[in-house]
């Protein structure tokens, strides 16, 4: 037992001493600049008494999703829409469900009403793209973490992180314990010596590839693949999922 853990020890000093010697190399991309610029626009974030009854309805001063664009500046809506949510609540969760509306039609109050219009189109087809590595890296932003806000018990399974760099798993390793397990040593020094974690764009005729790595409390570390048509209206074409790091909170609400 000693043994095992003094190999572990040195495995952590040999891992953090090659974080140091070998910094991430800078992305093109500004991810830590995006990240924070939506966190500032989500404000404060209380979670509305309105939303936690059956068939909630928003009655104003929620938040207003079309703000994301103040921060994702790469991307547009489609010219005369706007983008909305009605929220679904059935007291074992609560989350929003975004949609986009003609900007002249009355927003729909509650999850009831959008269901009665029978639309089924999804809000991403009317999100224009710059035809940048940022633009469509904010577009896989808005994909991962724009349904995040108002989560209510159950919902807060959608926990995924962005991670921008080698800083950020290490901030995520070293704040795990608080909620769930913590970390183990062998699966801490498995996160530290991961590299490459920067999120990365590169472009075809056809579509465009966005390789992003998550953190979730319910999986651990993982890189997503995204391919998505450069073409208007733009649609994610594929999602690919490895596991980089396992890792789980063992919290079951």
């Amino acid at each position: 037992m000693k043994k095992t853990f003094l190999l572990a020890a040195i495995a952590t000093f040999l891992a953090l001493l090659a974080c140091r010697l070998s910094p991430t190399p800078k992305s093109e991309i500004d991810c830590t600049g995006t990240l924070e610029a939506l966190y500032q626009v989500r404000g404060d974030m209380t979670f509305p008494k309105n939303f936690q009854t059956e068939n909630p309805a928003k009655q104003g001063g929620e938040f207003d999703a079309n703000t994301y664009f103040k921060a994702l500046t790469h991307l547009s809506m489609q010219p005369g829409y706007a983008l909305d949510y009605v929220y679904h609540f059935d007291g074992m969760g609560g989350y929003p469900m975004l949609y986009v509306r003609p900007e002249g039609q009355a927003p729909f109050r509650t999850e009831a009403d959008y269901a009665a219009s029978g639309d089924s189109s999804d809000y991403l087809d009317f999100v224009q793209i710059e035809d940048t590595a940022e633009g469509y890296f904010q577009y896989v932003v808005l994909d991962i973490l724009g349904p995040q806000f108002y989560l209510f018990w159950h919902a807060n399974y959608n926990d995924d992180q962005i991670v921008c760099d080698s800083s950020d798993v290490r901030d995520i390793a070293a704040s795990l314990g608080g909620f769930g397990r913590p970390m183990s040593l062998l699966t801490r020094v498995r996160a530290l010596m991961l590299r490459d974690v920067a999120p990365t764009v590169s472009t075809g005729e056809q579509a465009a590839e966005v390789r992003v790595v998550v953190f979730t409390k319910w999986g651990g570390f993982l890189r997503l693949t995204f391919s998505i048509d450069r073409n208007f209206p733009h649609k994610i074409l594929d999602v690919k999922e490895e596991t980089l790091v396992s890792y789980d909170c063992g919290v079951m609400f």
